[in-house]
């Protein structure tokens, strides 16, 4: 059975979420659509345990709304009840994957990042693992996760040994781990989830600019939108964990989305080059679900029921983080929760977003 769906791209009824408890009040929901605001008064009582609900259109807020609700971020050893508030960093998971596709994105308008440079040029020190097949993967591929190497953190619950990222985060050496690989597939024709893909890129990132991952993204990305030092993991080793662990207030992520709708500017001064914007939306590999993948972000659109029709790009993230920016309406959704590696816990969300669409396309 597979450990989780992202989306459902057919309608689907609503999945109360196990031992959690439904948020008991309706929270107090500031936006000018009085729809959605009444929106988020029922998701305070479905029992989802989501956290909160932006919605911004045209740089106005629809609805802003937080809940109480069971959260255990990564690296908690328990799960505590939060009263979630517009001050609260929240753990992103995944969508720290569509944060480094950014930073990818700044690094190569500054010149210092070939896509199609073989990955193991930027490794010397693993010359020997130098097979013809691993020759051929390049920047690009670990962009958009078509390495073609053994690796399944898809169908493997991460508490398993099995879990490729967990083998990956037990490796004594990381780099040799991935880089030895066995490869499955030719690069760029297989598409396969993978956070080891994510780690790889943010090393070359590192190491062709001479910053660390999160200094990088402050410096380059944080600091021009004007989100204040971020929260953001690091393994044992002291790297920044690149494929997660990037915590960001809601009102901070959907700068991010804005930034996509905008073609990588913010109040008209360019961020992230507007090609590299351009070319992440023109990338659509097929992954699963109906979705398609390309420079660490997802794009799609429901195929039938509530926001069918209307394209969008996601960063998401385990637990049912979500970021979308929807172009057609000029729309940013951001919705946090806490249903961290729970079955299909991306459902609630996916079905959340749908609603907010519904609510906006004309009847």
């Amino acid at each position: 059975m597979r450990r989780r769906r992202l989306l459902a791209l057919a309608a689907l009824p609503a999945l109360p979420i196990a031992a959690v408890r439904a948020q008991d009040a309706a929270p107090a929901c500031t936006g000018s659509h009085a729809g959605l605001c009444a929106l988020a008064t029922r998701v305070a009582g479905d029992g989802s345990n989501t956290h909160a609900l932006l919605v911004q259109r045209s740089g106005s807020t629809l609805a802003e709304a937080y809940f109480t609700g069971s959260d255990r971020p990564s690296g908690d050893w328990f799960a505590r009840e939060v009263v979630f508030t517009a001050d609260h960093p929240h753990d992103l998971r995944s969508i720290s994957k569509s944060i480094t596709g950014l930073v990818a994105g700044i690094v190569h308008g500054r010149g210092q990042l070939d896509l199609q440079q073989p990955v193991l040029d930027s490794f010397p020190e693993l010359a020997d693992l130098a097979t013809p097949a691993h020759r051929q993967i390049t920047v690009q591929h670990l962009l958009d996760m078509t390495v073609g190497w053994e690796w399944d953190e898809w169908t493997v619950p991460y508490s398993n040994p099995a879990n490729s990222e967990t083998r990956m985060a037990m490796a004594p050496d990381r780099n040799r781990h991935l880089l030895g690989l066995p490869m499955l597939h030719a690069p760029g024709t297989r598409w396969a989830y993978s956070g080891g893909a994510t780690a790889l890129l943010a090393d070359i990132l590192e190491r062709r600019s001479g910053q660390g991952l999160k200094d990088l993204a402050q410096a380059t990305l944080f600091d021009p939108l004007g989100i204040p030092p971020v929260t953001w993991r690091a393994d044992r080793q002291g790297r920044t964990l690149a494929f997660s662990g990037l915590r960001l207030r809601p009102r901070e992520l959907a700068r991010i989305g804005r930034l996509l709708l905008d073609g990588g500017q913010w109040q008209g001064r360019a961020v992230v080059p507007a090609g590299w914007i351009a070319d992440t939306l023109a990338t659509r590999v097929p992954a699963v679900d109906g979705l398609l993948f390309g420079r660490q972000w997802w794009q799609g659109r429901f195929r039938s029921g509530p926001g069918a029709g209307v394209d969008f790009i996601a960063g998401m993230g385990n637990g049912g983080q979500r970021l979308f920016a929807v172009p057609a309406l000029d729309l940013v959704v951001v919705i946090t929760a806490g249903r961290y590696n729970q079955p299909a816990n991306g459902v609630p969300s996916s079905q959340l977003f749908r609603q907010v669409l519904a609510a906006l396309q004309p009847a």
